[in-house]
């Protein structure tokens, strides 16, 4: 990250390219998914959807589940079992 870009620390980014490595970056330097409102701000800043899709159907199952997504993606895309 350049200097004198970095984000507020809850902020969501979506400046890796790749919705993979956007998502691995909701995790550091805290816990950014932890709430259904914020995960629906992320899916659709990230692109998964087009803007203004209201994601009714998102469940309080929603966030588990895509942190358990991240944490597989994770030995994955840095290449460790």
């Amino acid at each position: 990250m350049a200097l004198g870009t970095a984000t507020a620390p809850y902020e969501l980014r979506f400046d890796t390219g790749r919705v993979c490595l956007d998502l691995l970056a909701t995790t550091h330097p805290a816990e950014r998914l932890d709430s259904l409102p914020v995960l629906r701000a992320w899916i659709t800043g990230s692109g998964l959807v087009p803007p203004g899709t209201a994601l009714v159907h998102a469940d309080a199952s929603w966030p588990p589940a895509f942190r358990e997504l991240r944490g597989r993606l994770a030995p994955l895309l840095r290449g460790r079992p």
